[in-house]
């Protein structure tokens, strides 16, 4: 059965302009003589355990505190041997420069020098300084010109997938097995058009960085670097360079989403995505495993099994590198604070430290009182007479074994309407715990694990 993640995608976005982008770093003039020859320069900071950094050309502060990630825009050098010397951002002239390298531009050329590798990596990922001659012809109309370098050192060979259209299936690799530091020779000349970058490891399926869609503007040059930067949900993210701005962030786009079906009578649900069914269906008390989206504006809903007349909906904006849990609550019979509805909730990825663990409550049994919920007697946090539908924040408590109850709000031993005797709770796990079900019937908890 088709997956959301076959029929969400994201609005287009320009490459020009979009996400974080910027102005080049400041950069000082190098003294020129008249007559002499000259070539064009700019600089990108790919190495990811570098501070931002200084860099001198011939003794000149030419670039101060480029971080990692940024790049400047083009300028000017003398066309002959040129030392570079890269410091920690701030530091003295006079002291030992971090690197120092040799560069030769030639007359009328233009390069891009990268700042490339780890400064306590080795061999082929210990920090050096590309040199990396750069072809700056406009692409015949209709066309964009594209020049790709692999410069995340840490996420190994990868294939690169570029594919034109709306299509969720990978098309052909445009390159294969890159390795760090490899790049693409020249540049590729391809139609104008709508295009998704994505990236996964050599000879496999899984994507690890997905662009989302990007529209390549039409006689434009696009020199692309993948970063050893989380973005998203990727371990690295892409970096455009341009003329104005001088560089573009292209940040990973996809989300996470799941649906839960906790309305104790609704029958079985198909969940709709822009009124158009995505093959997963849930009974009540059923939690989908999460599907990987793209960031965008939609309109999601659920609908008896079989069927595309949705019984409730919800407009929802779902943000790059985000998780959420779309839960369906209340009664389908049910009007006012009862009635069935969407209610979506951003999801917490990232563990506890050390042997903590993440622990969120939901009240969502329609019919039940506001109650309080208790860990081995005590009040849970501050989760005293909670409400029909309430979800508490993340609460950070030791790893361990706890009998957890809820009560009906200031109840006595005895009293609960849920009992978890024992639950174990382990270090590094996040669990969201929820009350569901009608009085009538016996409240029962649901436990997610994440």
């Amino acid at each position: 059965m088709k997956r959301i993640l076959l029929l969400m995608i994201a609005a287009s976005l320009a490459l020009a302009g979009c996400f974080s982008s910027s102005s080049s770093s400041t950069t000082g003039a190098l003294p020129i003589a008249p007559g002499e020859p000259t070539a064009d320069v700019r600089v990108l900071h790919a190495s990811a355990d570098a501070p931002n950094v200084d860099i001198y050309v011939e003794g000149t502060l030419a670039i101060p505190n480029l971080a990692f990630g940024e790049a400047t825009g083009f300028v000017q050098v003398p066309a002959k041997a040129l030392r570079i010397d890269i410091r920690a951002a701030g530091s003295a002239v006079d002291s030992d420069p971090a690197f120092s390298a040799t560069v030769s531009p030639a007359a009328d050329a233009s390069y891009t020098l990268v700042a490339y590798g780890l400064l306590g990596g080795a061999e082929d990922a210990a920090f050096d300084l590309l040199t990396i001659a750069d072809d700056r012809t406009n692409a015949a109309e209709g066309f964009f010109r594209l020049f790709v370098l692999h410069a995340a050192v840490q996420a190994g060979t990868v294939d690169v997938y570029l594919d034109s259209g709306t299509s969720e299936e990978l098309g052909q690799a445009t390159i294969e097995d890159f390795t760090p530091r490899a790049d693409t020779g020249s540049y590729l000349e391809l139609a104008t058009g709508t295009y998704r970058v994505r990236l996964t490891p050599a000879g496999e399926t899984d994507v690890v960085y997905d662009s989302g869609l990007i529209d390549f503007q039409s006689g434009a040059s696009y020199f692309v670097a993948a970063l050893d930067r989380p973005s998203g949900l990727s371990p690295v993210s892409l970096v455009a360079l341009l003329n104005d701005p001088a560089f573009v962030a292209l940040e990973d786009q996809r989300v996470l989403v799941r649906a839960l079906h906790l309305s104790p009578d609704a029958p079985a649900v198909d969940v709709l995505v822009n009124d158009t069914p995505v093959g997963v269906t849930l009974s009540f008390r059923d939690v989908s495993p999460y599907l990987t989206v793209l960031a965008g504006d939609y309109t999601l809903g659920v609908a008896p099994a079989n069927s595309t007349t949705a019984v409730a909906d919800l407009d929802a904006t779902i943000e790059a590198g985000k998780a959420y849990s779309i839960i369906a609550t209340g009664l389908l019979s049910g009007s006012g604070t009862q009635a069935l509805e969407l209610r979506p909730l951003e999801d917490e990825r990232q563990p506890a430290a050390g042997d903590d663990v993440l622990v969120r409550v939901i009240h969502a049994a329609p019919d039940a009182p506001a109650v309080d919920v208790l860990a081995d007697g005590a009040i849970l946090g501050s989760l005293n007479d909670v409400p029909y539908f309430t979800a508490s924040g993340y609460l950070t408590v030791p790893a361990g074994s706890y009998d957890l109850e809820v009560r009906p709000a200031g109840g006595a031993e005895g009293s609960a309407v849920i009992t978890a005797a024992g639950t174990a709770l382990a270090s590094g796990s996040i669990y969201t715990v929820i009350a569901t079900g009608l009085l009538a019937d016996g409240l029962q908890p649901v436990l997610v694990v994440d």
